[in-house]
């Protein structure tokens, strides 16, 4: 399907049938997802995956009455990752250990990293990091649907009690959710704003 195609067949699914996505089509979104661009590759998120009923029914009950939390296959729960200088150490000793990849470009891209990363407070990083987590998010609908998958983007959702449940570190932030599955509700037509309101 041509990425058009995808923009406009696309659409939020708020119900879902029983059948599972197997598990060859969700690595395939998973792995579309893994090479989601972020700001200077840091890639500041984690994302839980779960397929467990008794799990999405008690994430359901802090989720705003969002049934097809229940009803989809699968829920991925985007969580933005405060800890982004761990994740800047990772890539760059990833590139110093790539064969191809020269030392001068490595040695520019740390300087970069560092004088991005230090005009960032505690209190400002998590915003940062929850941008960059919408840009993976994008690329996971996109990617479902690609596969022949219905998601929807929820954002209506209690995020401690979420980071309760699912027991995460105080640095993985639940940010995002996105249901996948196979659709049972007809979509509507999409109503987008005229161009002249869009772009200036």
């Amino acid at each position: 399907m041509e990425f058009v195609e995808l923009v406009h067949k696309r659409c939020a699914a708020r119900a879902y049938d029983d059948k599972k996505i197997d598990d060859d089509k969700i690595s395939q979104i998973l792995e579309m997802i893994r090479f989601s661009p972020s700001a200077l590759n840091l890639q500041p998120w984690k994302i839980k995956v779960i397929d467990d009923d008794k799990l999405k029914e008690e994430l359901y009950r802090n989720s705003q009455d969002q049934k097809h939390i229940v009803s989809c296959s699968h829920l991925l729960v985007f969580c933005a990752n405060t800890d982004i200088r761990g994740n800047a150490d990772k890539v760059i000793d990833s590139m110093k250990m790539t064969a191809e990849m020269p030392e001068g470009i490595v040695q520019f891209f740390e300087m970069g990293v560092n004088i991005f990363l230090d005009r960032f407070t505690p209190e400002t990083i998590i915003s940062e990091a929850q941008h960059n987590v919408f840009i993976a998010v994008t690329h996971g609908v996109y990617a479902a649907k690609s596969l022949g998958i219905d998601s929807c983007i929820l954002q209506g959702f209690d995020p401690a009690a979420y980071s309760e449940i699912l027991e995460l570190p105080s640095h993985i932030v639940p940010t995002v959710l996105v249901t996948l599955g196979y659709a049972t509700d007809e979509p509507i037509p999409k109503i987008r704003l005229p161009k002249e309101d869009i772009f200036i």
